[in-house]
């Protein structure tokens, strides 16, 4: 997936590097969509593990206004 000028491109298989790279589980990534837990906690548990900035994820979410 890349996000660029405000628009999302959805290609198939790998494309280029990833700038972020997230490894979580499911229920709880649900968790910390619904705000349930917090990033810092899931950091901190190892349950969310980062590969890249954590700012890409915050801008990532940023994407999916509520």
């Amino acid at each position: 997936m890349t996000i660029r000028d405000r628009a999302i491109a959805v290609a198939k298989g790998h494309v280029g590097k990833a700038d972020l790279a997230v490894t979580v589980d499911g229920r709880q990534w649900i968790r910390f969509l619904n705000k349930e837990v917090s990033l810092p906690w899931l950091l901190v548990s190892r349950t969310l593990r980062l590969k890249g900035s954590p700012r890409l994820l915050s801008a990532f979410g940023r994407c999916f206004p509520s």
